[in-house]
């Protein structure tokens, strides 16, 4: 079974539509911090808002339990669902979230090389050069996800391949400009 997500985007239009849209949540919620939060983790994992409700997929998730996932109160979860249905734009982007499984805890089971990338966010090039490093190599890439450094403690590229990365290879990856760590296994 291979699992390959590639989101192929302009580099430009993709920072500009990341500041425009960070831009408008910071000012529809920029007097309700702990409203925040739960936007965050919206966008983190995927949650779409349809309808006066949080989904995950199809499957509708329950407010109270968001809350205590999050650490909120319940009002503030609801409440931002409702800031974010009261806002047109902010009510297209979020209905059209989906959630993304992140398979690389899996992966190390069935025998997969997982590569995790921590690098500079605004540097440009660093998917190209660690998967340039990996072809040339011969090595089949079958997961890619690369984490939002606005949504994530850390900015983070993980790959999961067909078979392991051999270690003789993390000087490489490191010598790709904006590399700053990288972790094999």
């Amino acid at each position: 079974m291979a699992f390959v997500i590639i989101e192929c985007k302009n580099v430009i239009s993709s920072q500009i539509y990341q500041t425009m849209m960070w831009s408008k949540i910071v000012e529809k919620f920029e007097r309700y911090p702990s409203q925040i939060v739960v936007v965050k983790e919206f966008l983190r994992l995927g949650i779409s808002i349809r309808d006066g409700k949080a989904y995950c997929g199809n499957i509708e998730l329950i407010p109270a339990k968001i809350a205590e996932a999050i650490n909120v109160d319940r009002k503030v979860v609801v409440s931002a669902i409702q800031n974010i249905e009261g806002d047109e734009e902010l009510r297209k982007v979020f209905s059209s979230l989906k959630p993304v499984a992140n398979i690389a805890d899996v992966a190390r089971y069935y025998g997969y090389g997982v590569l995790e990338i921590y690098a500079e966010s605004k540097k440009i090039g660093i998917v190209s050069g660690i998967t340039s490093i990996l072809t040339r190599e011969g090595i089949s890439i079958r997961y890619i996800l690369a984490e939002d450094p606005e949504l994530s403690v850390e900015s983070k590229l993980t790959v999961v391949t067909d078979t392991k990365i051999p270690g003789r290879l993390v000087d490489e990856f490191l010598d790709v400009d904006g590399v700053e760590k990288v972790v094999i296994s």
